[in-house]
């Protein structure tokens, strides 16, 4: 049977527990997938590198978008390249020092996609990833969406500052008002403690005279 004390270190370690999880759930969700993300202008290069310490024993090389094979090359073998590869006219280097990247000498929208290195050797199999993303180059559009991105921040920034100030100045005059009215009784009191003093003193003084300078009678 827990006692108070282990039911607060029970309950202590279930809420440090839950915000773990939480902070791990929120870090999932929001966290890029596996692999890559780039980004191209159209018109503009991009290069796939297969990044493999071991490619200098390579049994076996793939190139995919999104699951489809581009290339594969066996070593002392011809270079299989599929049909997609001249209709998206993507090229793949022969170099093995260059570690066979591949090559969109001009990237256009139908590129966009998911890219995926696949390497067989006798260390093992590994692949990389990469997502691309195509930006059409519309300056006018960009511009545009560049300003409202810029603008709505700074004017949310503005108003927040904006309430924050009036809330304080509100908050401020309130305290003057309410302490000038605590204040004001407490002067009022003191004022008239003052004159019922003063009027007591004199109507003692009045008595005192009255007793003393009384005209005797003849």
């Amino acid at each position: 049977m827990l006692t108070n004390g282990g039911m607060e270190d029970f309950f202590k370690y279930m809420g440090i527990s839950r915000t773990l999880c939480l902070i791990y759930c929120m870090f999932w969700m929001f966290s890029p997938a596996d692999g890559a993300t780039v980004s191209k202008v159209v018109g503009s290069r991009a290069i796939f590198h297969c990044a493999n310490n071991s490619i200098s024993t390579l049994a076996q090389l793939t190139w995919k978008k999104d699951g489809v094979t581009l290339f594969s090359l066996k070593p002392h073998n011809s270079i299989y390249a599929s049909n997609e590869t001249r209709e998206l006219n993507i090229n793949m280097s022969e170099s093995e020092s260059r570690l066979y990247p591949l090559i969109i000498e001009s990237v256009q929208t139908s590129h966009g996609g998911n890219y995926t290195c696949e390497t067989n050797s006798v260390t093992g199999a590994w692949e990389k990833q990469w997502e691309l993303i195509i930006i059409e180059h519309v300056e006018g559009e960009n511009r545009h969406t560049t300003v409202i991105a810029v603008a709505v921040p700074c004017v949310c920034c503005l108003i927040f500052i904006i309430t924050l100030t009036v809330l304080h100045g509100v908050r401020k005059r309130r305290g003057r008002i309410i302490q000038e009215n605590i204040q004001a009784p407490a002067a009022e009191r003191h004022q008239a403690k003052t004159e019922d003093i003063y009027e007591n003193c004199l109507e003692s003084r009045r008595q005192h005279y009255n007793q003393h300078y009384r005209p005797r009678a003849h």
